[in-house]
């Protein structure tokens, strides 16, 4: 497609005002309501909330609530037994062995082949969703951590930390480590092959930092998988303790929905980029190949460069093209400085109405984890329709994992029935339900932290900034939702 036809096709999808293009399948979806009737109602909900969260919401002092929640929490445990971590943790490292071997020695069609599926899908998404609702299992099954207490019985010590973490690297390399993993799905679009040697490079830095930090330091600080299952399991009604004097042991007791995040906040303002890096890669995730995006780049350049070359539209093209790649890259990296600075900025804001004398840099870690719900919300809403079709190929994938031609599994045929499409209705009427959702969980996280932080100093006026920037990002999302794809989806 040449620039001028690009031009021109992105004018006329951008005409068309009231239709959902549903990322995840790149079909069109016709609203059975104007598009402005759902902002409507989401913003009305969230202002419906706020005020009722304003009259009915109170927080009592934090100790007086956490003694209670542990009261309460020590009649809803129980002891995991070690059979079932054991078994837990063999198809967990089962897992990474298959997705290793099918990665290396099996076929490079990514649609057949199962590591793609195993980690890229199962495992970043599927697992993270688990998380949401059991707690930070991976604390648990982290197959790593479990190769590196295998080691350790053989004679190996890798617990003991050679050299001093820094205390000023606090959970960078989880971040940088974060970022590249998603600019490596977005920009590398790895094939089977790419992803076992992707994991065979992480698994030995992960044994080389936990032979010079120690384990417990290099998994708690270093490791972006653990550190990123673990702010997701602090939204879960799960969680999980070691028992003392017990490596094997784990205590599993229930909770409130929310409760960990109410009782903790980031030690580092590197676990507040973390966060704004898991809104912001998804949002852009979701705008990076859209007909706005594209067209921002394509319509501008050709603007402002076509002195020149003129009339030569492929030469225009060819020097472009360099330039379109490098502005996609650049934008993963900017967003989350964008969404920081909204952050900061209504913080401020905060702090004026209240008139309050805490820092802005502890503001900026006490109301961090209040973002989590947004961006769960968010990721699901995305990602929920592709995760839901690679699920339908499962039976396939596990009955011939290696591309052998085994049958394995008892399917009709030697074939899995054709998966279901799910109606386009419900994928879109779902996501605004889920992204609605995710809003409102954080407005109230927000209040609450405000009613602690702000106590006597008018913390629900010191709400309205957050309110306004949760309406932005739920009309922002619905739009962004709303946006049909570009040309390389077609």
């Amino acid at each position: 497609m040449t620039p001028r036809r690009l031009r021109h096709w992105i004018v006329l999808a951008c005409l068309v005002p009231t239709l959902a293009s549903a990322h995840s399948f790149g079909a069109v979806y016709v609203l059975p309501v104007p598009f402005w009737m759902y902002v409507y109602s989401c913003v009305a909900t969230l202002l419906i909330t706020f005020s009722l969260l304003g009259f009915l919401v109170t927080a009592p002092p934090v100790r007086v609530q956490v003694a209670h929640q542990h009261l309460k929490q020590s009649r809803r445990e129980v002891v995991l037994s070690p059979l079932m971590l054991s078994l837990m943790r063999a198809v967990a490292m089962g897992c990474l062995l298959l997705t290793l071997v099918a990665g290396w020695f099996d076929s490079d069609d990514a649609g057949r082949n199962i590591a793609m599926t195993l980690f890229w899908v199962m495992f970043l998404l599927g697992f993270a969703y688990i998380t949401l609702v059991a707690g930070d299992l991976y604390a648990l099954i982290n197959p790593w951590r479990t190769a590196i207490d295998g080691l350790e019985r053989l004679g190996c010590d890798l617990a003991r930390r050679r050299l001093r973490w820094p205390r000023r690297l606090g959970y960078w390399p989880a971040v940088v480590g974060y970022v590249a993993l998603v600019a490596i799905e977005l920009f590398v679009k790895p094939t089977p092959r790419a992803t076992a040697i992707l994991l065979l490079i992480y698994s030995a830095i992960t044994l080389l930092g936990c032979f010079a930090f120690g384990a417990t330091k290099w998994f708690r600080r270093a490791d972006f998988f653990s550190v990123y299952f673990r702010l997701i399991g602090t939204l879960a009604p799960v969680e999980y303790r070691r028992l003392r004097g017990a490596p094997v042991r784990w205590r599993v007791r229930l909770r409130s929905p929310f409760a960990s995040v109410l009782r903790q906040a980031p030690s580092h303002i590197a676990l507040v980029l973390f966060v704004l890096f898991m809104l912001s890669s998804t949002t852009y995730d979701a705008i990076l190949d859209t007909v706005l995006w594209v067209g921002l780049f394509w319509k501008n350049a050709l603007w402002l460069f076509e002195p020149l070359w003129g009339e030569d539209l492929g030469k225009a093209q060819t020097v472009l093209m360099d330039w379109y790649l490098l502005y996609r890259q650049a934008g993963l990296l900017i967003f989350p400085f964008l969404y920081l600075g909204l952050y900061l900025l209504v913080l401020y804001l905060a702090k004026l109405v209240t008139r309050s004398v805490i820092p802005l840099n502890t503001l900026v870690l006490k109301f961090c984890y209040s973002l989590l719900p947004i961006a769960i919300a968010y990721h699901f809403s995305h990602y929920f329709t592709f995760l839901w079709m690679q699920v339908k190929a499962l039976p396939l994938l596990f009955s011939d994992p290696l591309g052998l031609g085994w049958h394995l599994l008892p399917l009709q045929g030697g074939v899995p029935a054709e998966p279901s499409t799910l109606e386009m209705g419900v994928v879109w009427h779902t996501q605004v339900a889920v992204l609605l959702g995710g809003h409102v969980a954080s407005i109230y996280l927000a209040h609450v932290i405000a009613m602690r932080t702000f106590a006597n100093r008018r913390p629900v006026l010191s709400q309205l900034p957050t309110l306004v920037l949760m309406v932005a990002y739920t009309i922002v999302g619905l739009w962004i939702l709303s946006l049909p794809l570009g040309a390389e989806q077609g």
